[in-house]
């Protein structure tokens, strides 16, 4: 890596981080081909991570070691000897913690339990290759992935505070619901108003069985013979129109309201 690459890295890592940007320096200079095929079009999820990744690449001897306490308070997340990640449950219990930070600890706890029962789920499933059983693992692997993917994300926000005093950006780390808004009263009288014109078209071809055999009205009546297939026919005809005046007694009440 030339100097004028690490150069570049240190000005998007001291500038605001575009991440379209970032994805294609680390394109460049990286060569984690599974980094690489999981970044582009995921800011809301690895914007932390690939600023971690592209601050790893800066030779050792080039960047200054980030700050460390003296005495550092448990870390609450950190990588295990197997190389996966776990929790110390005790980390969150300082009070001074800032609120971000607990709720990455609070998370990644959930998100550690969630996966553990998806790998006790996995091993439950049948090793035979039958089709129902090779679904059942492919979902349970994505999940698996997923949640995998999520706790990686969540402790490198937490390395980055811990060893540079950073605080993530916490709408990005946690990015808040969309709000579903309500139907209003228009839209609503709308939905029921074709509800009840779907009931009305088939309640007339059932009319038409009933009266000429036929979902088709006919010149000549020829109605269905006394039996059950009439009764049914009769029982679907009565439900229908109880539901046309239920839809219609709605209607007419949301029309009062506007």
């Amino acid at each position: 890596m030339t100097q004028t690459d690490i150069d570049t890295i240190k000005t998007w890592l001291n500038s605001g981080r575009d991440y379209n940007a970032g994805v294609a320096i680390y394109e460049k200079h990286s060569r984690n081909s599974s980094l690489k095929r999981i970044f582009p079009g995921k800011e809301s999820r690895f914007a932390f991570k690939l600023a971690y990744e592209l601050k790893k690449l800066i030779p050792s001897d080039i960047k200054p070691e980030p700050h460390k306490p003296a005495a550092p308070k448990p870390s609450g997340l950190k990588p295990a000897t197997t190389g996966s990640l776990y929790l110390n449950a005790i980390s969150n219990d300082d009070p001074n913690l800032p609120k971000v930070i607990r709720q990455i600890i609070s998370e990644y706890s959930t998100v550690y339990n969630q996966r553990s029962i998806a790998h006790h789920s996995l091993k439950k499933i049948a090793p035979d290759n039958r089709p129902d059983n090779v679904e059942s693992r492919r979902i349970i692997v994505e999940q698996i992935s997923e949640l995998s993917d999520r706790m990686e994300e969540l402790y490198q926000a937490h390395q980055i505070w811990l060893n540079d005093k950073i605080l993530p950006d916490e709408i990005r780390l946690f990015p808040p619901d969309e709000p579903i808004p309500p139907k209003v009263e228009k839209e609503i009288a709308e939905e029921l108003s074709r509800k009840r014109l779907n009931l009305m078209k088939t309640l007339s071809k059932d009319y038409n069985l009933l009266n000429f055999c036929s979902i088709a009205k006919q010149p000549v009546m020829n109605e269905m013979r006394d039996g059950p297939k009439r009764v049914a026919l009769q029982k679907r005809i009565l439900a229908k129109t109880n539901k046309i005046k239920e839809l219609t007694a709605k209607i007419n009440g949301l029309n009062k309201i506007n």
